[in-house]
């Protein structure tokens, strides 16, 4: 096992409140003290299966110590359990969130959500699932008599929610500062986005700040554990 105090030291480093971190240790320490058979091997994924298994049968929800869990694999490096544990907690997450509606995006247009809606697409979840693809985009777009074009601004807008907190005016920014996708967002360090948001305001007078470098950062982190999941053109 890793002592905690380097743990505490990196998070730290990631300029999180005292609060978090003690938070953060906390966990970890109360998990790894019901490990003892592991002080020289690794962490499994049945391990945080039994751990995880033991709070929801309290009734309590589990996404709290998995986002722990997240922070202490990212900080040990070992992509494998921060990988598995991220999608534990998104599973998770995607059960109890409430849908995005494509209607409460900025700018949307509500002629084209209305007709998305009378063929039962009313959410991101909804969108992204019969709007991947370009052959599927052309087909909604032919049977309610809209443009593919507006089809694929929807399904744009939506994949940019997988990003965490970007929804209703955040996503239309990423969008028309031309970043339709995480996939896109991933490429960029959190200085670069940083400056191309900030001309992108500067020269078409968007009415809103620029995201600040830490949400940059945590959207980034976020984008490059995303799966590519649309057919762009």
């Amino acid at each position: 096992m890793v002592p905690l105090e380097s743990f505490e030291k990196y998070l730290k480093q990631k300029r999180k409140k005292k609060s978090v971190i003690n938070r953060n240790i906390n966990t970890v320490q109360i998990f790894l003290n019901q490990q003892p058979d592991k002080k020289d091997t690794k962490i499994t994924p049945s391990d945080i299966d039994k751990y995880v298994e033991t709070i929801e049968k309290q009734g309590r929800s589990a996404k709290g110590f998995l986002y722990v869990m997240m922070n202490y694999f990212q900080y040990l490096e070992d992509e494998k359990m921060l990988s598995y544990v991220a999608e534990q907690r998104r599973t998770r997450t995607n059960k109890t969130r409430r849908k995005f509606q494509i209607k409460d995006f900025l700018g949307v247009n509500q002629e084209t959500v209305r007709k998305l809606n009378s063929i039962n697409i009313k959410n991101v979840d909804q969108i992204l699932e019969q709007g991947r693809t370009s052959k599927q985009r052309q087909r909604i777009a032919q049977e309610l008599g809209i443009s593919e074009d507006e089809v694929l601004e929807i399904v744009c807008l939506s994949d940019l929610t997988r990003l965490g907190h970007v929804k209703r005016k955040l996503a239309r920014l990423y969008y028309e500062a031309g970043l339709r996708s995480p996939l896109e967002v991933s490429k960029y360090t959190p200085e670069e986005l940083h400056e191309h948001f900030k001309s992108y305001i500067q020269s078409s007078g968007w009415d809103g700040m620029t995201p600040n470098l830490k949400d940059l950062e945590n959207n980034i982190q976020n984008a490059k554990k995303l799966d590519k999941i649309i057919d762009l053109p």
